[in-house]
């Protein structure tokens, strides 16, 4: 018996296994025909501080909705008043996209989700007149020098006059459905074209199934608050899935002179010059920040260059240093700049001391700082060739302190009519500062700084915050040439001009003026604004330009498993704008950082390879918070944010058939399988007779 068993087991399983083969090749086949995946990299995600949570995230297995397009206000009455194939996933414009409108999608119980598609006639200029800007009215005020508990004589400045007066605080809220960002032109056709032809409602009347619907899948695996997340994070391993992370990246600074421990850096020696480097969005993988951070970042970068032809002049001349530093995850509660204050106040910046080691960088504190001068959206001025000058009113209120101050703003003013460009207009002295990362260091040092802007009170960029913050919002035309017609590049670098001239006076006490240079300083606005594949990040970029997109950078701080490829390529192009070309190969270029310089080599396009060698560097930019044993978590001290983790972000389109279909398709494959079962025991029973098997004479 035992082998006529295992013969009648061996057809079966063939059998089966073909079977099985053609229903999964089939249902791969049903599966492609039914679904259409379209753009669903630009998801909105969870983050948390240490009291709440903001942001969207899906069911586990995605939100699934009829699609309706929104063209117009009336048709957010028919969805919510006579829209009988609920739930609805709502299609609009940036147009659309308010807090009212969320407010009211999410109240309705009809909506499970929403995608906001950006059309190429889009024009934000014209369809958006009063602006758009995901943050609130008072960026950071809670961890800023200005909140109740520290100085409340000027806590309440910003809640009168808003700096951000656009902002509608969508970028701090909770919502209970995914909210998707798609800019694909195919798949923003795709969508209009699939509701025009199957769900678009004739003459007020809805359409009969089957009706076009989404599938946004956005699941994110944090929850509640900072606190609660990390904490089951660190209970172990009882699950592969991340939780959540603290925002981390790192700053990226360098100084002009290096700083040997062996050499005493005399107090009030050291000069700032400072700008942010990130960006944000309610969505991922899009964060342009054209003038809420690239404006600073290349005004400061294309400065330190210019003012780094002249180091053997001052090197010889003074014990002024400069120190030029980008500042990582301001955005969210000053990051990267309360860091360096913390590193600074543990005596551990840039890095902690070790026995035995030669030549270590020497380490700087609070006290070494003299003058701070930070740019901050410098990039759309209503007269091009004017700009403002912030200063701190409780600071000041210290005579000494406010001579020096005077002295800067004589310096910067001095300089400007020097370039004979950009003019600088005194805000007003009882003004407290606007948002910038200089109010870290005020908390806990009062030294002489002054903030550019391109405004005297409210900001002037209509889009902060937003992903409408791109080149065109800055009116930035030029390509990867420099451009005559272009006046944006040429503003920038007259600020730039300005800036190096005035820190040549600050560190010489001599007058020169110093000119930026223009092709430079387009092509850095060129690689940040459109391309981050541009020649200059693949001269300099190294093996990190591999894996950046044609696409402008994204400036968004993420987590330290994240993507920081920007804060590299960063680092690499300011180390070759500040720093020296030295013989060495390939192998003995290293990078060391606790050394007084580091190397990088690069492969230029002109060269085998090149060293070079300089002071720049990178240190962490992660919140003190996560650092500090026990700390309390709804202080207010530090930031708090952490990023939810999550595997993937999916939209597709689909046709849905009516419930009765698809109950009718369920019963049927029931219906299938009871038959399969029953066939397939009656081959198992007639085995003999089907495949012509003999059993085999029994054994004497």
């Amino acid at each position: 018996m035992a082998s006529k068993v295992t013969g009648r087991q061996a057809t079966l399983l063939r059998v089966l296994v073909l079977s099985g083969t053609f229903f999964l090749a089939a249902g791969e086949r049903v599966k492609n025909k039914i679904y259409d995946e379209i753009q669903g990299d630009m998801a909105c995600f969870k983050r948390f501080n240490g009291t709440h949570e903001i942001g969207c995230t899906s069911k586990f297995f995605g939100n699934t909705g009829v699609l309706h397009v929104i063209e117009e206000k009336a048709d957010f009455d028919w969805v919510y008043e006579h829209g009988p194939h609920q739930p609805y996933v709502l299609a609009f414009t940036p147009l659309f996209l308010t807090e009212a409108v969320l407010e009211r999608a999410t109240d309705s119980g009809k909506v499970s989700g929403v995608v906001v598609v950006v059309p190429e006639d889009f024009d934000p200029e014209t369809q958006l007149l009063d602006g758009f800007s995901g943050e609130t009215e008072c960026p950071d005020a809670y961890l800023g020098l200005y909140n109740a508990s520290s100085n409340p004589d000027y806590a309440g400045y910003c809640r009168k006059k808003p700096w951000n007066p656009n902002g509608t605080s969508m970028l701090y809220t909770s919502w209970e459905f995914p909210i998707f960002l798609i800019t694909n032109q195919t798949s923003v056709n795709n969508i209009q074209n699939c509701f025009e032809k199957f769900n678009k409602p004739v003459n007020g009347m809805p359409r009969d199934w089957p009706l076009c619907s989404l599938e946004l899948k956005s699941n994110m695996y944090g929850t509640t608050n900072s606190e609660v997340c990390m904490r089951r994070a660190s209970i172990g391993p009882l699950s592969t899935d991340n939780f959540c992370d603290p925002l981390y990246d790192y700053n990226i600074w360098g100084t002009l002179k290096p700083m040997n421990m062996s050499e005493e850096i005399p107090e009030k020696s050291v000069i700032i010059v400072a700008a942010r480097m990130d960006a944000a969005t309610m969505f991922d993988n899009i964060s342009p920040g054209a003038n809420s951070a690239v404006s600073g970042i290349i005004t400061l970068m294309s400065a330190a260059a210019a003012i780094f032809k002249h180091k053997e002049e001052i090197i010889n001349v003074s014990n002024k240093n400069i120190l030029f530093i980008l500042f990582q995850g301001e955005t969210w509660g000053y990051i990267g700049s309360s860091r360096v204050v913390w590193d600074m106040e543990q005596g551990q910046f840039p890095y902690k001391v070790k026995d035995d080691v030669k030549d270590q960088i020497a380490q700087i504190n609070l006290t070494h700082i003299d003058y701070f001068i930070e740019l901050e959206q410098v990039g759309q001025p209503e007269d091009i060739n004017k700009l403002y000058i912030h200063t701190d009113p409780i600071s000041n209120a210290n005579p000494e302190l406010k001579n020096e101050t005077d002295n800067l703003l004589n310096i910067l003013d001095e300089a400007s009519n020097l370039v004979n460009e950009t003019k600088f207009v005194r805000v007003r002295k009882d003004v407290p500062l606007p948002p910038s990362s200089i109010q870290s260091f005020l908390k806990h040092v009062n030294i002489s700084g002054v903030v550019i802007t391109d405004h005297e009170g409210e900001f002037k960029n209509p889009y902060y915050e937003s992903f409408l913050d791109n080149y065109r919002n800055v009116k930035y035309e030029a390509d990867n040439e420099t451009s005559d017609a272009d006046l944006y590049h040429k503003h920038i670098n007259n600020v730039a001009s300005v800036l190096a001239t005035a820190i040549y006076k600050l560190a010489t006490n001599t007058h020169k003026k110093i000119t930026a240079d223009p092709e430079l300083t387009n092509e850095l606005l060129f690689c940040y604004m459109k391309n981050m594949t541009c020649n200059l990040v693949q001269e300099y970029g190294g093996e990190m330009a591999k894996h950046l997109e044609p696409k402008p950078a994204k400036l968004y701080v993420s987590v330290e498993s994240g993507e920081r490829y920007r804060s590299y390529v960063t680092m690499y192009l300011m180390a070759g704008l500040l720093g020296d070309e030295v013989e060495r190969n390939q192998s003995d270029c290293k990078i060391e950082s606790i050394y007084n310089m580091n190397h990088f080599y690069y492969f230029s396009h002109l060269h085998n390879g090149t060293c070079v060698q300089t002071t720049v560097r990178m240190t962490e930019a992660m919140s003190p918070a996560f650092l500090i044993d026990d700390y309390d978590w709804k202080s207010g001290e530090y930031s708090t944010w952490t990023e939810s983790g999550w595997k993937l972000t999916k939209v597709m389109i689909f046709l849905r058939p009516s419930v009765l279909e698809e109950v009718a398709v369920v019963c049927g494959g029931v219906v299938s399988l009871v038959l399969s079962v029953i066939v397939v025991h009656f081959m198992n029973s007639r085995a003999d007779l089907l495949f012509g098997l003999s059993t085999p004479p029994a054994a004497c």
